[in-house]
């Protein structure tokens, strides 16, 4: 049997809050809700920082209670590219730690650091330490950090010590630490499972343990492996390098300023998102013929659609109308949207035999798409705008 990995769970904490915060300290010192300004009365809270959680500020709350609760904070939009820019520099850090890294959103990632613990005398503690410390001092914002022998388990104990935090479980105290959590820690138990867990008297995660195999198959309709290994302290999922998660998918997202209903408003968006996906498929060498439409709507649920072309490209005309047609399916009557992205599926490289199309110009095309991202690399990604993203 092959020695206990060491995985770190890390999660930035308040992220959106705490970039605001980092570039504009004026922020600090009193609760802070990312979402909108007092105007934008529809709007619900995106991220509050932990001042206004205090308040009883949650996220997904609506920004009119978010006012009430907190009179006196600041309120502001998203701003556009912070997160992301900030996202970038805390993964920079991560790899002087590690190679192995597996991005799971824009504010938290697993670290395996297994085979760099030498550096360290062995101590996981203490690399986690140095590593939270200097995104820190570097950054100006903070992450709480899971330290376990595997994913699930590193990331139920990120969530304990926040914000700012630390927690290690020792290899073999996994089912003692999880025992007396509530059952609603474990990722993936939302309100309709936790609904039926608790029905049947499960409280706490150790309580899983008190029932069988069958019963979660026939009674609560979640995999019964995932929930009884959880109770147990075991998760097999190895972290999965950042090369790896790159090439499998390719996505972009994009949280709107202020919930919207409006279509014209929202396809701008959309394309907006489909421009930097292409972009960044290109600067990868990429291409793809599998395109998925994502939406989150102000209730923070969330669907998406895919589809599946004869084709491959990293063009963004290439995928618009069909990126149309499937974001026109996900839109629901008297739903305001929240979020919209895309995301590209069975990448294949540029270098792969690719049937181009006989009917244009591919290298023309080529050389148009090359141009605009030099000049966008040279001075700012929105120096070139099409027709289709002008503000009216």
């Amino acid at each position: 049997m092959g020695k206990d990995r060491t995985i770190l769970h890390v999660d930035m904490d308040a992220f959106f809050a705490s970039c605001e915060e980092a570039v504009n300290p004026k922020l600090r010192g009193k609760p802070l809700i990312v979402g909108g300004t007092r105007k934008d009365v529809r709007s619900i809270v995106s991220c509050p920082n932990y001042l206004a959680r205090q308040r009883g500020i949650r996220t997904a709350m609506p920004l009119t209670r978010a006012m009430q609760l907190a009179p006196d904070g600041n309120f502001i939009r998203g701003t556009r590219g912070l997160y992301g820019h900030f996202s970038k520099k805390v993964r920079e850090i991560f790899s002087k730690y590690t190679p192995l890294i597996e991005p799971m959103s824009i504010d938290e990632a697993y670290l395996d650091v297994t085979d760099v613990l030498r550096d360290y005398g062995g101590d996981s503690y203490r690399l986690a330490y140095k590593l939270k410390e200097e995104i820190k001092s570097s950054l100006k914002i903070t992450c709480s950090i899971g330290i376990s022998t595997n994913k699930v388990c590193s990331k139920i104990a990120s969530k304990q010590n926040k914000p700012d935090g630390i927690t290690h479980i020792k290899p073999g105290k996994e089912k003692e630490f999880l025992d007396g959590l509530p059952v609603e820690r474990i990722p993936g138990v939302g309100k309709a499972t936790l609904k039926l867990l608790n029905k049947y008297g499960i409280y706490k995660i150790k309580d899983i343990r008190n029932f069988d195999r069958t019963f979660f198959e026939e009674e609560i309709g979640m995999h019964s492996s995932y929930l009884i290994n959880v109770a147990n302290g075991i998760d097999s999922r190895e972290v999965t390098l950042y090369e790896d998660y790159e090439q499998k998918s390719l996505s972009k997202e994009s949280t709107l300023n202020f919930d919207s209903d409006d279509l014209a408003y929202l396809e701008k968006e959309l394309y907006y998102v489909l421009e930097k996906a292409c972009s960044r498929m290109r600067k990868k060498g990429y291409k793809s013929n599998n395109l998925t439409v994502k939406v989150k709507y102000a209730d923070f649920t969330v669907n998406q659609k895919t589809k599946t072309t004869d084709r491959h490209s990293n063009v963004e005309m290439d995928f618009y109308d069909d990126s149309i047609k499937l974001f026109r399916t996900l839109m629901k009557k008297g739903k305001p949207i929240r979020l919209v992205g895309v995301r590209f599926g069975e990448l294949v490289s540029n270098d792969e035999s690719i049937q181009e199309d006989m009917f244009r110009d591919e290298e023309k095309l080529n050389r148009l798409v090359r141009n605009i991202d030099k000049i966008r690399k040279k001075y700012d990604y929105d120096i070139v705008k099409f027709g289709k993203t002008f503000d009216i």
